[in-house]
């Protein structure tokens, strides 16, 4: 029995064996780990680099909108500054009033050419907007492209409010208008400018003949041709302040154009 005993108790291998185990399991646990950190190391690289190919896709996309706004802009701008332009001479008319027939039929043309029509912007803000909805503005690693993203969304936004006061104002000039003028005799011109509203920064001289002989002033009322000039100059005013603030549009979409191919070497 003794024999026995002494034999068990002299044999380690139990202990051995349970030793190489845990180093095993051990050795399994670690291996598993790294391969754990191995595959979030290249989920966060794969990740990364869909974040930065979404960033590139952005950036080129924001690029052919500004490229697009600075294009409408630049139109919009250009054709408000002739219809502004014959606003002013239409004012001179109107500061002086005389009582002949050419006197009314310019005063007329003036008003139905330079005062019933401007050109609008509308912009392209697909791109801007899915990144601001989207929570993707901030894929846009540069804090300056960013925050001159907002910047030229807070512009768009400024724009669209003047344009929001002219077209009050026009409505105050326009119940005036009908008060003033007879334009059935505009029903030609009218035409010829639906089929092509660019048609309106076409020379006066060329609506001429699209308008015939009449009385052209419903009224001779003296103050109510005053309460014309009024409203027309408040107009002029508003349209002004649209031109300037697509001016200064147009100088932000530059600067942006300009930031994202400095920062991100994306060829304007």
């Amino acid at each position: 029995m003794f024999g026995v005993l002494k034999k068990v108790r002299s044999n380690p291998a139990p202990r051995g064996n349970f030793r190489r185990y845990l180093r095993y399991a051990i050795g399994e646990i670690v291996l598993v780990v790294i391969g754990i950190l191995i595959a979030i190391q290249i989920d966060n690289w794969n990740d990364a680099r869909a974040d930065r190919e979404k960033e590139h896709e952005y950036l080129v996309a924001l690029q052919s909108d500004l490229r697009e706004d600075m294009r409408n802009i630049e139109t919009a701008v250009s054709g408000n500054e002739v219809l502004l332009a014959g606003m002013d001479d239409l004012l001179v008319l109107l500061a002086d009033p005389e009582s002949g027939e050419a006197y009314r039929r310019s005063v007329f043309l003036a008003s139905l050419v330079y005062t019933y029509w401007h050109l609008r912007v509308e912009f392209s803000e697909l791109t801007l907007t899915q990144l601001k909805y989207s929570g993707d503005l901030q894929l846009i690693r540069d804090r300056g492209v960013r925050q001159a993203l907002l910047g030229y969304e807070q512009g768009v936004e400024f724009c669209r409010h003047q344009y929001g006061e002219l077209t009050a104002y026009f409505h105050v000039f326009e119940a005036t208008q009908k008060q003033l003028f007879d334009y059935t005799l505009a029903k030609s011109a009218f035409a010829y400018i639906e089929e092509d509203y660019m048609r309106i920064l076409e020379p006066l001289a060329r609506f001429e003949p699209l308008v015939p002989q009449g009385e052209y002033f419903l009224s001779d009322d003296a103050q109510l041709l005053a309460v014309y000039y009024g409203d027309l100059l408040f107009y002029r005013t508003a349209m002004y302040n649209v031109v300037e603030l697509l001016n200064a549009q147009q100088h932000m979409a530059q600067a942006l154009l300009q930031l994202i191919n400095l920062e991100y070497e994306i060829e304007d």
